[in-house]
């Protein structure tokens, strides 16, 4: 039996208050001798009070009662109490023919035992074949979450199958309010697709292998793109400063950019308000922030900008040769070719988590049907109104015989 609300504990002290109102009422008063008292003697006298524990039925029963009490604001569930069949399992399965491969024959097999599978994405669909796999779009982990929030109930054991790649680790934590199983499947292959930018002229810049590549479609061996690309065309830079000096260590940086991978970069001096920049570096300050828009903010528009983004890039020097260590060894090109890749998210590396790693995306978590899973507060509420009659009818029996008496 365990309790969902076990401080209450503390208050079974309350039982003291019985014992020492009990006590209490026996107090041994002052002895006053009068006339007749001679007279008396033989009469049989009425129980020396003090400590004596005179009707210890009655203390035991309302000690029990405030003892039942303090059990039910503890709120008391027991799981031996609730007929659960902890034998359900549940498949949720990242829709992969890579992943159904691996796996092919435990699904299988669940299939034939009438266990419940489900693709993991957005349709939440109970699946009886593993030929629809091609027929749905990957959805991955986005979905989980909603996915067991939805089909979880007491008793049930969760089967889940992902493939694993760092796409995982940048997911929200997934909570699973009941037992689990983690399959994975690294498909070395690495055939996914590439997310990739459209520099014009039938090329494309995307990361392979760790390393930013400019591409014009014609080598062998080119990794397999995605179906669009992140961005297509010109891509719009405000390089607005006060600093002369700062603007044109700034502008040799894009140029070099521009050399090396053929970026089309088309550079203002001074803000267009009919244009929509995708990247900004300044040395003033910023009225708002565009979410689809890379910003670098140095100098005193660094120091003086206090909220985090994460498309905000914070320098607190001045982009000069004189403060800054960065442009002195030559590394701010490369410093701004990285924001842009993050920034345009196209380094999706596809190498497996570590079992650390894995760990920390998935956490069990207490069930969302706990409380009804052997609640016992009906029982001890029923004793509690049995023992309040028992004790009601005990002290008005009391009372009669000291009337009588």
């Amino acid at each position: 039996m365990n309790f969902l609300q076990p401080i209450m504990f503390w208050s079974a002290l309350a039982i003291a208050i019985p014992v020492f109102i009990h006590f209490w009422h026996q107090k041994k008063g002052k002895k006053l001798d009068w006339a007749a008292m001679q007279w008396l003697t033989g009469v049989s006298q009425q129980q020396s009070r003090g400590l004596r524990l005179d009707d210890l039925s009655l203390l035991i029963v309302r000690c029990l009662l405030v003892l039942v009490l303090v059990l039910l604001m503890g709120r008391p569930v027991a799981g031996w109490l609730k007929k659960a069949d902890h034998s359900a399992r549940i498949h949720l399965v990242e829709p992969s023919t890579y992943l159904t491969d691996n796996y092919r024959f435990e699904l299988e097999e669940a299939i034939k035992k009438g266990e419940k599978i489900y693709w993991i994405n957005a349709y939440n669909e109970e699946i009886k074949s593993l030929s629809s796999v091609s027929g749905y779009p990957a959805g991955g982990i986005l979905y989980l979450q909603d996915l067991i929030n939805k089909i979880s109930k007491p008793g049930v054991q969760f089967d889940i199958y992902l493939l694993n790649n760092h796409k995982l680790i940048n997911q929200p934590r997934i909570y699973i309010p009941a037992d689990y199983t983690i399959h994975t499947a690294i498909d070395s292959s690495e055939n996914y697709n590439h997310r990739y930018l459209d520099i014009g002229h039938g090329k494309k810049l995307f990361v392979d292998k760790g390393l930013l590549t400019a591409s014009d479609g014609k080598s062998a061996n080119l990794p397999k793109p995605a179906s669009t690309a992140v961005h297509s065309g010109v891509i719009h830079v405000l390089a607005e400063y006060k600093n002369k000096a700062e603007r044109q260590t700034v502008l040799a940086a894009l140029e070099a950019l521009s050399t090396v991978y053929s970026l089309p970069f088309e550079v203002d001096d001074n803000r267009n308000s009919q244009k929509k920049y995708d990247l900004i570096l300044t040395d003033q300050s910023i009225s708002g922030v565009d979410p689809g828009t890379l910003y670098v903010l140095s100098g005193l528009a660094g120091k003086q900008f206090g909220m985090a983004f994460p498309n905000v890039r914070v320098m607190q020097d001045s982009l000069r040769i004189q403060t800054s260590e960065m442009v002195n060894s030559g590394q701010l090109p490369e410093f701004l070719g990285d924001l842009l890749v993050k920034h345009f998210n196209l380094d999706e590396r596809n190498s497996p988590l570590s079992n650390q790693q894995m760990n920390s995306v998935f956490q069990q978590s207490k069930p969302v049907h706990g409380n009804e899973e052997g609640n016992l507060r009906p029982w001890f509420l029923a004793i509690f109104l049995l023992l309040l009659i028992l004790e009601r009818w005990m002290a008005l029996r009391k009372t009669i015989q000291k009337s009588y008496a």
